[in-house]
């Protein structure tokens, strides 16, 4: 299938919901800042607390999602430092990007037949999946959590204008959905997400590993994009219900071909994965 050109109106659109979803979810950059603060030696609690002090609604989720079982047991925290005490210095992106998720991922996809509820679900459950294959595959488990956290957000773009210019119109599933989104608006979610992610100025191996996730070559040759691929084909098999247990996993998948697979403990990651995001979801929805 050939490349539709873009019109000049589709470009304009397109330019019009980039910065709407820039505006809507700024904070986003605040992870790009948080990186670089990590990576300062100087750098102390006090100064990430600084950061997050920002903005109210966002220290609050950080709180709140400090005292989830997926940051440890323990005296619950009250403030933003003991929550970032708690927590530690090794988890704090992967803290703030969960609360964060509140905010970025509120909104029904009814272009793609998801809900809110169902669009974080997914997400959230690719970041905690790809962290924890990362941290496996002595990878980066940052930037690996945040691929699986963002890397359907160029979607919001795509909902945003095809709520503007065509109400009603959605996938029908049985298309490719890169051709599907092509066909549809001139581009496609991956690169709409990049954009997005460059001009927030994240680590580049994150944007790039996302405007790359469907491409063969790119995923045949990175082993974070092969198990991207398959936390979200299991999160799509099961419909993004994190209560069902146990998922049903695909019979087939190119992980499957890795000399370390065993089925029994990913099968273990998976539900890891999904309690992990149970626990999230129920501190982010508590008033």
């Amino acid at each position: 299938m050939s490349t539709p050109q873009a019109t000049n109106a589709q470009i304009e659109e397109y330019r019009v919901a980039l910065q709407k979803i820039e505006g809507l979810h700024g904070n986003m950059a605040v992870l790009s800042r948080l990186g670089n603060l990590l990576k300062d030696p100087n750098t102390g609690i006090d100064d990430i607390g600084r950061l997050l002090q920002t903005d109210g609604a966002l220290s609050t989720s950080v709180i709140r999602v400090s005292n989830s079982i997926q940051f440890g047991v323990g005296q619950k925290t009250t403030s933003l430092h003991d929550a970032l005490i708690k927590v530690g210095f090794n988890r704090v992106i992967s803290l703030l990007g969960a609360a964060l998720s509140k905010q970025v991922f509120m909104k029904d996809l009814t272009a793609y037949g998801m809900t809110a509820d169902e669009y974080w679900s997914y997400s959230y459950f690719c970041a905690v999946f790809l962290e924890g294959r990362a941290q496996r595959l002595g990878k980066p488990a940052d930037e690996a959590y945040l691929v699986g956290l963002l890397h359907a957000l160029g979607r919001v773009v795509i909902n945003e204008l095809l709520a503007k210019t065509h109400p009603g119109l959605h996938w029908n599933r049985t298309t490719n959905l890169d051709d599907w989104e092509y066909l549809t608006v001139g581009f496609k979610a991956t690169d709409a997400a990049a954009t997005l992610l460059r001009n927030w100025k994240l680590n580049p191996a994150v944007h790039v590993r996302v405007s790359n996730q469907n491409v063969p070559l790119a995923r045949a040759a990175d082993p974070l994009l092969i198990a991207l691929d398959y936390g979200r084909t299991c999160a799509e098999l099961n419909k993004y219900r994190l209560e069902t247990n146990p998922w049903i996993l695909p019979a087939e998948h190119v992980i499957m071909q890795s000399p370390d697979f065993n089925p029994n403990r990913m099968a273990d990651e998976i539900e890891q994965a999904q309690y992990t995001c149970r626990q999230v979801r129920d501190a982010l929805k508590r008033n």
